[in-house]
């Protein structure tokens, strides 16, 4: 098979509670080129048999196993190892929706963007579960190409790197 379009890293550290929801989500994406970088970060709890047991049943899941070092630095990892044209984040305690990555990558593809970025749903489990749309992008133009110098509003949003695509090579050209 080629390159993946889209290389996808999770990061892991002791999420067993969440980390079957997580997977279940990737492995079932409609986009079906991709490949997903699980990067455990010396998991305490079952987190890593969890991940042997999904790469098992599926070759698109990728395990890194290594001693704890922290988010930047497994973050680093997986980037090192990913082959996608795109990359995209999804953490170990969160969950994509399965037309999620097929989505961004057909506007990324088709407009040549170097970055995609969406909302995102946020699920908080404090007194029973309660959805809500969180609008990180609001004030900024939707459905539309455009240059982050020409829209500066767009540096003062909520911060959510798991809320999007990032072209590799973009990434590999400008060190990040």
């Amino acid at each position: 098979m080629s390159n993946p379009l889209v290389s996808i890293i999770v990061p892991v550290f002791n999420t067993e509670q969440y980390l079957r929801e997580c997977l279940e989500s990737l492995v079932n994406q409609t986009l079906k080129n991709i490949e997903i970088i699980c990067v455990n970060d010396g998991s305490t709890d079952s987190s890593l048999s969890i991940l042997e047991e999904y790469a098992s049943r599926d070759s698109r899941v990728i395990i890194i196993n290594k001693t704890n070092t922290g988010y930047g630095n497994t973050m680093n990892v997986g980037l090192d190892r990913a082959a996608g044209e795109y990359i995209g984040i999804v953490e170990s305690d969160d969950f994509a929706s399965h037309e999620m990555f097929e989505r961004l990558y057909e506007v990324a593809n088709n407009s040549g963007a170097q970055m995609v970025k969406s909302n995102y749903i946020s699920y908080k489990s404090r007194h029973g579960v309660e959805k809500k749309v969180e609008e990180v992008l609001k004030g900024c133009p939707y459905n539309l190409i455009f240059s982050p110098l020409d829209e500066p509003r767009i540096f003062f949003v909520q911060p959510s790197i798991w809320s999007g695509i990032y072209q590799r090579k973009f990434l590999e050209d400008h060190n990040i």
